[in-house]
């Protein structure tokens, strides 16, 4: 499992996949050019892996948890290069890249840094998306053009700023072309996500919610690449119970287990999950945004149990009047819920005393926050 001074350190590289969320909403595109890309199909996987195996230190699967910019589970994995300067970066087969983004962050006391994301088809209805390459080759960078002219204005999220040039081309990349470089000191990790416009639609509660750059047809890449390429890839993934390649979509009707919203904001900051950590479905994780009296941006974990009111799986948790307690493995504090209906929320962090002793005394103060779905 990653520490949690991994999980602080994602927050600066793993927010920007909401931008590429927002730029893909908000972009002014006709629509990718797919003309002449075949159906899509069992000749059209992807073959090379992007990163050299060599490189990978692990893959993050989906379902990731970084508050606030990702307090909702990622749909996009990660690919985490081995430490050292960063790696080289190649094309995963004979694609069509649609899009390319400049993105500048600026905040937090650092340095301004600009990174680079790229749109791509290998087929007409799979639409892959690349984010945080640290550079771009000058023979890519010269078959896109330059990418400052179309900037959308900058936006605030997780402590920093963003500003994205995003621009629609139609470049084509043989498998195993170089792309550029990702990791390093400064980007962290490389994300690859995938929206299958063939997959069934993810089945949240509230599916007219704001559901990242994937929407409801998130799914995962390392499925569309072909073997052997797909099973070294998968051999990389740190997780080890199935679904391999993690899960999106963690909500269950009439329980508090799945994504919660404080209001109507479209950016994640201000929410809550009640869900499993991506790489240990076994462990219960709350995914707490800005809005949490006393407590957050942060994760919080626990072991589930299926009894009693201590820390009880979110998934049996129902409306039935009863406040529930869990003691987190990660923090000094604890929390109360209350599924106050199955669209109502109600939560409370109480920070200092671990465990939760008595049930007969058990009641929220004018700390708990209420959200909905």
């Amino acid at each position: 499992m990653p520490s949690q001074d991994y999980r602080a350190a994602l927050t600066a590289a793993g927010v920007t996949a909401i931008a590429l969320a927002m730029a893909i909403a908000c972009s002014n595109s006709s629509g990718p050019n797919l003309s002449g890309l075949p159906s899509c199909s069992s000749t059209t996987l992807l073959t090379n892996t992007p990163m050299a195996l060599g490189d990978i230190n692990y893959i993050s699967p989906l379902g990731n948890l970084n508050p606030p910019g990702h307090t909702f589970p990622t749909d996009h994995i990660y690919f985490y290069a081995k430490a050292g300067p960063a790696v080289a970066i190649v094309s995963p087969g004979a694609i069509r890249v649609t899009q390319a983004l400049l993105q500048k962050r600026t905040g937090n006391g650092q340095p301004e840094l600009d990174d680079y994301g790229l749109d791509f088809y290998a087929c007409t209805s799979q639409h892959f998306y690349f984010a945080h390459f640290a550079s771009l080759t000058s023979s890519l960078l010269s078959r896109l053009g330059s990418l400052s002219g179309s900037c959308n204005s900058p936006y605030s999220t997780g402590g920093y700023t963003y500003q994205q040039c995003r621009k629609d081309v139609s470049v084509d990349l043989a498998a195993g072309d170089s792309i550029g470089t990702a990791g390093g000191p400064t980007e962290g990790a490389l994300d690859l996500g995938l929206i299958d416009a063939d997959s069934p639609p993810l089945a949240y509660v509230d599916p007219g919610r704001q559901t990242g750059a994937g929407g409801l047809h998130a799914a995962c890449p390392l499925d569309k690449f072909a073997s052997p390429t797909k099973d070294s890839l998968f051999a990389h993934v740190d997780r080890t119970i199935p679904p391999l390649c993690g899960t999106v979509m963690q909500d269950v009707a009439n329980t508090t287990q799945g994504r919660w919203f404080f209001d109507a904001t479209a950016q994640e900051d201000h929410h809550l999950s009640l869900v499993h950590q991506n790489n240990d479905p076994t462990t219960g994780a709350f995914s707490i945004g800005t809005q949490l009296t006393g407590l957050g941006p942060t994760v919080v974990m626990f072991a589930p149990s299926t009894t009693g009111r201590i820390n009880r799986d979110f998934n049996l948790v129902t409306a039935d009047g009863k406040i529930y307690c869990y003691e987190a493995s990660n923090w000094t504090g604890h929390l109360f819920t209350q599924l106050v209906s199955g669209s109502t929320l109600k939560i409370e962090a109480v920070p200092g005393v671990v465990t939760c002793g008595d049930s007969t005394v058990w009641t929220f103060s004018a700390n708990a926050v209420s959200y909905a779905r």
